[in-house]
């Protein structure tokens, strides 16, 4: 695999992955924390959102080339 390559060209998509993997680890960091319900589960939801955005804006370019 090379990443050069996928960075060029699927930006977007790496770049949602990366936000994705941040919320993520922030999201457990809050939780871990000790920090309010609602703070954790607004955080679980912007990991969720930025999950399916790359997901979905994979699926087209990746669908097209291994199908």
């Amino acid at each position: 695999m090379d990443t050069r390559r996928i960075l060029r060209e699927y930006p977007l998509q790496v770049l949602l992955a990366v936000a994705a993997a941040a919320a993520l680890v922030a999201t457990v960091a809050v939780a871990a924390g000790g920090s309010s319900l609602s703070t954790t589960l607004r955080l679980a939801a912007l990991t969720v959102v930025l999950f399916l955005f790359a997901v979905g804006f994979s699926a087209g370019p990746l669908g097209e080339r291994y199908l």
